[in-house]
């Protein structure tokens, strides 16, 4: 056994058993791995090219000890940091969900990493800002928000410490840079659609602004587009937070009465739920009653067959990261812009003419 085997040997052996990965340092990686500290900050922050030998000792030491880089200490002494804050709002809706795992695996691809947070599907506004202020508190370079909750304004407070980029819902504040969905185009080519079937009577679910901005809006605009179409609307206001299944009962009472033939919801989510508790009634769609929803990201959806928009979640994770990495290269020098991406309508088995007689 050689001189410099012999000593990491001591210093394995002399290493407390009860020490927690968090307080190993650098430098005690360094004495393991028998390098310098500078040599070790280059193989994890790559700042310089270290050869494959030794970056392989390093990391096995960092491996045997249980080292865990410090990223925070690392943005601090650089005065930035290649971490980004995500504020995504409800990850089991599978609109955000899809959204998570595009935009985590276009961040990784351009050399930056992400700490996302999320808040329950009860927790509102207030909650998203202090989620907010605990991603500075980390020292993230920049802040994704991707969430229909938090108002415009609460985000004004973080225009001046680091660059934010909204994606998904619109937004028209003139130094929120935004990627989102074209909700206007959403609803109009949803509404199009129903009109076109020959529907007179609609209801339309529309959930208040506070609740989510992209739904509120895209209820507003099938309402606002059918009766352009001379269709009359039946506006259902949904003012529960986190309420999907809210305006159920109003639909299903209008149905009963042969008010309406068609039913619009402003996310596939709360069309599913309608969708099952009218089978449990034993209403038929689109026999009985027609019905369409939005976002068009459900696993299986072309199975499910239910009229809906499928939105570019993946275009606006790509180009929301692209972003991003522009704001972080170039601080100051990027043109805010809002840009909106179009859906695709997805036709399905959901929406048909209406019955004759209703």
């Amino acid at each position: 056994m050689g001189s410099g085997e012999a000593a990491r040997s001591r210093r394995r052996s002399s290493k407390p058993q009860s020490q927690s990965p968090l307080n190993v340092t650098m430098m005690a990686v360094a004495e393991e791995a028998g390098v310098s500290r500078a040599t070790v900050s280059r193989v994890f922050h790559g700042t310089t090219p270290v050869a494959p030998s030794t970056r392989d000792a390093v990391h096995a030491a960092a491996e045997r000890l249980g080292y865990i880089p410090n990223e925070m200490a690392r943005s601090l002494a650089a005065s930035s940091s290649d971490i980004i804050g995500l504020l995504l709002r409800g990850p089991s809706n599978p609109a955000y969900g899809l959204l998570f795992s595009e935009l985590q695996a276009e961040i990784s691809r351009l050399g930056l990493q992400m700490i996302t947070v999320a808040p329950s599907p009860t927790e509102g506004a207030n909650f998203e800002r202090q989620a907010l202020n605990r991603l500075l508190g980390l020292r993230v370079g920049g802040m994704f928000v991707s969430t229909g909750v938090i108002r415009t304004e609460m985000l004004e407070p973080f225009l001046d410490v680091v660059p934010v980029v909204i994606i998904g819902r619109p937004e028209n504040h003139p130094r929120i840079y935004s990627v989102s969905y074209d909700e206007n185009g959403n609803g109009t080519l949803l509404a199009d659609a129903v009109a076109a079937q020959g529907h007179r009577d609609v209801a339309v679910v529309i959930p208040n602004v506070e609740s989510s901005v992209a739904e509120s809006l895209r209820g507003r605009v099938m309402a606002q587009r059918l009766e352009e179409h001379g269709v009359t609307v039946h506006r259902i206001p949904s003012p529960t937070f986190g309420a999907v299944k809210e305006g159920i009962a109003e639909v299903m009472a209008l149905y009963d009465v042969g008010t309406i033939t068609a039913a619009m919801f402003p996310s596939d989510v709360r069309l599913l739920a309608f969708l099952s508790h009218a089978r449990a009634a034993g209403v038929r769609t689109p026999e009985d009653l027609s019905a369409t929803g939005c976002d068009g990201v459900l696993p299986g959806v072309d199975l499910l067959g239910i009229t809906t928009v499928r939105i570019p979640v993946e275009q606006a994770a790509v180009r929301a990261a692209a972003v991003m990495q522009s704001m972080l290269a170039k601080p100051g020098r990027i043109k805010v812009e809002h840009e909106l991406l179009p859906g695709t309508l997805l036709p399905g088995r959901t929406l048909g003419p209406p019955r004759s007689g209703r």
